[in-house]
């Protein structure tokens, strides 16, 4: 059984760095918040199609986060990436922020923990996908992004050099978007290349982690589950907490 919603992220955010987050559906969770305390800062990193079941066998691939990381089960509130990472960002049900394609975003009354910060005068940064990054880019003066690639790997890398770069303007807080795992899901890859797929993005969090302040809480989590047959029992969400010290210290 889930002990939290995706809905859950943005509330335990906005009380970590000290910015309102109104109308808000989630709550902030103790589990999350006693997790979150001893940090000053929060990286959150989306993970597409990181279902909980499909976290659990593809662990060994996942060293960084899995050793020092704190596992929780999440309850999933779609299965599409857009009002996934909307609800994520923003704390608010898809029924209530209405953010279902890219375009809904310079839209959408309902605001993002990030614009949130940025209005609070906390720095926030987002590194994704270009045209959502365009997007966000009327909303937060740290955005970056990348054109969408058949080489996914490389798409990925390319996510990890901006958010690298972003994190010299030491925001107080950043979130990126990793696709590999998704994108192999949707080809119908072996669990080989999703092995695969998931070691490249835990050497890039292990990297991002070592360009961070040590006191940095770095949030891991699906946006949805995982799409495909390899892994079928996959129904909530992975999320995965621990400070960034912990892994480069």
């Amino acid at each position: 059984m889930s002990v939290c919603s995706l809905v859950d992220i943005a509330p335990a955010i906005a009380e970590l760095i000290g910015v309102p987050l109104p109308g808000a559906d989630g709550v902030v969770r103790p589990e999350l918040a006693d997790l979150m305390h001893r940090c000053s800062r929060v990286v959150l990193i989306i993970v597409d199609s990181l279902g909980y079941s499909t976290y659990q066998r593809l662990k060994p691939s996942m060293p960084s986060v899995s050793v020092k990381g704190t596992l929780i089960r999440c309850e999933a509130v779609s299965d599409h990436t857009t009002p996934a990472i909307a609800s994520i960002l923003s704390g608010c049900y898809p029924a209530t922020h209405r953010t279902f394609t890219t375009a809904d975003v310079l839209t959408s009354s309902i605001k993002s923990v990030l614009e949130r910060a940025e209005e609070c005068g906390v720095k926030a940064a987002v590194v994704i996908e270009a045209d959502g990054a365009a997007a966000m880019k009327t909303k937060i003066k740290l955005s970056e992004g990348v054109p969408d690639s058949r080489d996914i790997i490389a798409y990925d890398a390319a996510i990890k050099e901006h958010a690298i770069d972003l994190l010299k303007h030491e925001p107080t807080l950043m979130a990126l978007h990793f696709r590999a795992i998704d994108r192999y899901a949707h080809e119908g890859r072996s669990f080989d290349d999703l092995a695969f797929a998931a070691e490249s993005i835990d050497q890039h969090i292990a990297e991002i982690c070592g360009h961070t302040l040590a006191d940095s809480c770095i949030i891991v989590c699906g946006d949805h589950p995982f799409h495909g047959k390899l892994i079928e029992d996959d129904h909530d969400v992975a999320l995965i907490i621990f400070r960034a010290g912990d892994v480069c210290g």
